[in-house]
């Protein structure tokens, strides 16, 4: 798994342009999915969005205060607008109270920890009972019929477009963390041995994407 100081190196680089270039490279489909994880969770009264970064989930949950973030990169948080709600602190050791969340939400981070067992058993001690964890991210495409084209325009050509936009090799880096990366089921296996239970995947018609969750 990727050690922690090079990716905050990775998103040190990226935090003006990431927000957009996850909409570009998606096009525009990581705003469904965002909203999607939203749906499932559901109506909470405390939510602990971890690897936040500018608080795009946030943003788009129209949060009333209801969102505590949790980010590793002090460059990110520094352009959340959720000020006074914000921690800088690594998933795997949450300096939280157990129990003090009713639910615990990421897009887009489980590949860049240092250990996903680890931010599950974190995460579950977090968690009250009852609540719900759900994780957004982009797995390996192993279809037949999208994996080729995936192939092309994940691995080869966005990251070269990628950048152009932003003078960095970060999105070299990110492309190669999705193709090394765990599938879904791995990921709900792991998910279980932390002690969730009722673990689904859900997954999109469009490549890569899908939502894992389960309950405490």
């Amino acid at each position: 798994m990727p050690e922690v100081e090079k990716v905050k190196a990775v998103f040190r680089e990226i935090p003006s342009i990431y927000d957009k270039m996850n909409t570009y490279m998606s096009l525009g489909m990581d705003v469904f999915w965002r909203i999607t994880l939203l749906r499932l969770i559901g109506a909470r009264e405390k939510i602990l969005d971890v690897g936040t970064g500018t608080g795009k989930l946030e943003s788009l949950a129209g949060s009333n205060g209801n969102f505590i973030g949790l980010d590793v990169t002090r460059e990110m948080l520094a352009l959340n607008k959720n000020v006074g709600r914000l921690l800088l602190a690594s998933a795997t050791e949450m300096p939280l109270k157990s129990e003090s969340f009713d639910a615990i939400v990421s897009s887009f981070v489980l590949r860049n920890l240092p250990s996903t067992e680890e931010y599950f058993k974190e995460a579950n001690r977090t968690l009250s009972r009852g609540g719900i964890m759900a994780n957004l991210d982009a797995f390996p495409e192993k279809r037949r019929l999208v994996s080729d084209f995936f192939s092309l325009y994940f691995y080869r050509l966005l990251p070269r477009i990628a950048r152009i936009a932003s003078s960095s090799d970060s999105y070299s880096y990110l492309a190669m963390t999705v193709k090394n990366f765990k599938t879904p089921e791995v990921i709900a296996e792991e998910m279980k041995a932390a002690g969730f239970r009722d673990v689904k995947i859900k997954r999109f018609f469009s490549p890569s994407a899908a939502i894992v969750y389960g309950t405490k």
